[in-house]
């Protein structure tokens, strides 16, 4: 008997060591981005893109206020609304839209709630301004990660209520510049905001693309307006609908600790679909590519100077919720990590008062009163269907015209792309492990000087594409879009996933065991990578 309760006793105690242990040790998933120490700023720097290379410096630091809270759903009832279409609202509330922004800018710039403080948010945490709280060493950086939806959702929230405040009007709600759709007007510059003279207006914008130019998605297209539409269509349906896991839509894990102006971070997180693709595809559209930094739109630094910048990130909004719920297969999930859940932001409120917030209480749009109308020409990319432009596998031409096979990194060295880059690469074998799982390629190692626009372009089984090669058929993949940036995060090493199996079963090639893969790059910066992966994820 006394044995048996020594042994007991023993196992008890052994078993609560366990659980110590386990609960003292470190954690993969424990160091989630936290709020950083507003009275330690220093001036965020970006890079000129034309004429001479120049940096410049902006002092983007913020007011210190006396009180900060921490957000609730109780303290921070909200009326709901739903936000409109821009090229849809009438012209009462075009009146009200900017009776709204002239008082926003009318007041002083050290007022948290001014126009000039609003702007210099985006660029306090874009463009190095501010360390990473637990680790003074890193700038602070919420782009290129699982923190852009999140942050950028909070940040129209919080500007649409303070707005809201300066009209007296809790229903006002902020509009969404509908550059995704191809069938009923969204796809131009909003008149409202092309109006010259008025708070809505920014003459910083590319003369070239005022109204009724049409949106190009992917920087380079070319052709007429039916060409530029089917173009924009796959787009849409490459960055949208095929990224279908948290990871390739919103981007990688990015915790205390990753520094993302550490050229030799290859596994550093990189933003997801919609952040690569389209979002900086009209970022670079709407700036002025005569200016320094194709300001205002076209660098982080300055992009929310123009009050159009609000309405374009309010759709990158809108397609986060349709990624979520909209799409055929039911729906999506956003990353489960409790790093991302836990991450945390700050933000002033209408009264001035610096709120902290986190990632997990911006996941549910309907908590926070936001809703958007249903958007009928979502249905043409959604149900864009791209056809094959090839019959059967390219590799025998491509090993015909001297193709090489790269393979994973680190077999290859260093690859320089050029203009071009052609590659026979191995293919998986399908298995019934794998039918739930999206098949990936990933170009390992891509790494490039962020001096000037660099647009790089992903095909399969077209091996002779070349940077005019149509984005209309289903050997397109996908682009990549590399946005100018600051002197701290100029170098760029990181690996980039385009989802290609929907692609190979279009083309008729998914199950191929080796596929030809090319790469095209748009631009004057010279990029490398160290190899191409191609495996189901």
């Amino acid at each position: 008997m006394m044995g048996t309760y020594t042994a007991r006793s023993l196992l008890c105690l052994l078993t609560l060591l366990l659980l110590c242990a386990y609960s003292a040790a470190p954690s993969a998933s424990a160091a989630p981005i936290g709020v950083p120490n507003l009275q330690q700023c220093e001036l965020a720097s970006d890079t000129s893109v034309t004429g001479t290379p120049t940096t410049l410096q902006f002092n983007c630091c913020l007011p210190i206020t006396q009180n900060v809270i921490s957000f609730s759903f109780n303290k921070y009832k909200t009326q709901k609304r739903v936000r409109q279409a821009a090229h849809t609202v009438r012209e009462d509330y075009i009146a009200t839209y900017t009776r709204a922004y002239e008082l926003m800018k009318a007041l002083p710039d050290d007022d948290p709630r001014s126009f000039y403080t609003q702007a210099n948010i985006h660029c306090a945490f874009c463009n190095g301004a501010y360390r990473q709280a637990g680790n003074s060493s890193v700038p602070l950086q919420v782009h290129f990660s699982w923190l852009f939806l999140s942050w950028h959702r909070w940040y129209l929230y919080w500007h649409e209520r303070i707005l809201q405040s300066l009209l007296g009007d809790p229903s006002f709600s902020l509009v969404f510049w509908n550059w995704d759709d191809q069938r009923d007007g969204g796809n131009v510059m909003p008149a409202m905001f092309a109006r010259n003279g008025t708070a809505l207006y920014d003459e910083k914008r590319n003369p070239a693309n005022m109204p009724p130019a049409i949106v190009k998605l992917r920087p380079g297209t070319t052709g007429n307006n039916s060409v530029i539409i089917n173009q924009n269509l796959n787009d849409m349906y490459q960055n949208v609908v095929t990224a279908s896991s948290a990871e390739l839509f919103h981007g990688g894990a990015y915790r205390t600790g990753t520094d993302l102006s550490n050229s030799t971070v290859i596994l550093a997180p990189l933003g997801g679909s919609i952040e690569n693709g389209v979002h900086n595809g009209v970022h670079f559209w709407t700036g002025n590519p005569a200016l320094p930094l194709i300001q205002d739109m076209g660098t982080f630094t300055t992009a929310s100077r123009d009050p159009i910048f609000y309405a374009h990130h309010s759709n990158v909004d809108r397609l986060w919720d349709k990624w979520k719920y909209g799409l055929p297969g039911g729906q999506r999930s956003d990353h489960t990590d409790a790093d991302f859940f836990n991450a945390e932001f700050y933000f002033y409120d209408e009264t001035a008062t610096l709120v902290k917030v986190n990632v997990r209480d911006s996941l549910d749009n309907s908590k926070l009163g936001i809703s958007y109308p249903s958007v009928a020409a979502d249905e043409l990319w959604v149900d864009y269907s791209p056809v094959a432009s090839t019959n059967g596998s390219a590799v025998a031409a491509a090993l015909a015209a001297g193709v090489p096979s790269v393979g994973a990194s680190p077999q290859n060295g260093t690859i320089a792309l050029g203009a071009r880059l052609a590659a026979i690469v191995k293919a998986p074998a399908a298995s019934s492990s794998s039918s739930s799982k999206a098949e990936v390629l990933t170009i390992q190692g891509l790494q490039v000087t962020r001096d000037s626009f660099v647009s790089l372009n992903a095909f399969v089984n077209l091996p002779f594409a070349n940077v005019s090669t149509a984005t209309s058929s289903a050997e397109y993949v996908g682009t990549f879009n590399i946005v100018p940036s600051a002197s701290k995060y100029r170098k760029l090493t990181a690996n980039v996933k385009f989802e290609i199996g929907d692609n190979l079963q279009r083309v008729g090639i998914q199950n191929e065991p080796e596929v030809v893969i090319t790469l095209t790059v748009s631009g004057t910066q010279p990029v490398t990578i160290q190899g191409l992966l191609i495996e189901f994820e």
